[in-house]
């Protein structure tokens, strides 16, 4: 069994599988790429020759008279969690057939087949084994907290939050409660991961640092160890200079300033550097964050030339 096992064919089968639960996370929380990781202007300047930077503020906002979202996410706490647990039924049953095994309804028999040793995977999570096991425990935690609000009643929902317990053979367990973030970092996590495996979106090092994030902020479900990542936030330097040579930016100096700007929090950025004659801007180069370790080895700047921003 190779990587050849999960084709674009093969990829497209999990796309159709996921149609329905896919369409309604996405319609509810609005997960489009853009919502999530948006493009902002850059918000961190340094003028030629400032002692400190400027750092400025840009938001977003939407204003839908009549939304349905908000009235469906107070009373639709449930839905939305066994469509969460769906996707991810569905990422692991893809998982399994692919590896040979026959498609089972049964939960327990698909648990059992995840835990044998030596399990194919799509490279995006092979290469992620803390991905991986995180998955897993939340499948197999959830598994049973879905089977108590299909079959069961031992579940509440009040203004989005929602209370469940596992009640299998007439044994209730322990309440777990999933408020509004919760149930949205659980919905935003299982959609991004079939974003990422089906190539629509790229799998980012800021990205990556978000699903570690989120995987940490659901461990009251999955009940592994944390991962120990800091909120991460992404944010677009600009560097005004007279030196044409793009290599001599101060990049241990953004960063310092970045990190007292923002304590708690794991801040990775991409770098705009003006280059001015006189007060005359004359070219500018945008070099994004996963490039910025060789920045200083840079030899030719005209591969990262950009349009003078406004």
């Amino acid at each position: 069994m190779t990587n050849s096992s999960f084709s674009a064919e093969s990829l497209q089968e999990l796309r159709n599988l996921v149609g329905y639960e896919d369409w309604l996370l996405e319609s509810v929380y609005k997960l489009a790429e853009g919502e999530l990781f948006p493009e902002w202007p850059d918000e961190v300047i340094y003028e030629l020759g400032a002692a400190a930077s400027v750092v400025t503020g840009h938001g977003g906002a939407h204003i839908l008279l009549g939304d349905w979202r908000p009235g469906f996410l107070e009373a639709g706490a449930p839905l939305v969690f066994t469509a969460s647990f769906k996707l991810l039924d569905m990422l692991f049953e893809w998982v399994l057939e692919r590896n040979g095994w026959q498609a089972n309804f049964r939960f327990s028999r698909k648990l059992q087949q995840l835990d044998v040793p030596g399990l194919h995977y799509p490279a995006i999570l092979s290469s992620r084994p803390w991905l991986i096991e995180r998955l897993k425990g939340l499948y197999r935690e959830t598994e049973p907290l879905r089977g108590t609000i299909i079959h069961s009643r031992h579940f509440e929902s009040t203004n989005g939050t929602l209370r469940v317990a596992r009640s299998k053979r007439g044994v209730v367990g322990e309440i777990v409660e999933l408020d509004a973030s919760d149930l949205r970092s659980l919905a935003q996590l299982s959609f991004s991961v079939l974003r990422f495996l089906q190539g629509d979106w790229v799998l980012s090092d800021h990205r990556d640092k978000v699903l570690r994030w989120q995987l940490d902020r659901l461990v009251k479900l999955h009940k592994l160890i944390p991962l120990g990542q800091q909120e991460p936030r992404h944010t677009r330097v600009r560097w005004y200079t007279d030196n044409p040579r793009i290599q001599a930016v101060d990049l241990d100096r953004i960063r310092r300033d970045l990190e007292a700007q923002n304590p708690g929090q794991d801040i990775t950025f991409d770098l705009r550097v003006v280059v001015l004659q006189g007060q005359i801007a004359v070219e500018a180069y945008l070099i994004l964050h996963e490039r910025l370790p060789q920045l200083a080895t840079i030899e030719d700047n005209s591969l990262f030339r950009c349009d003078l921003p406004a």
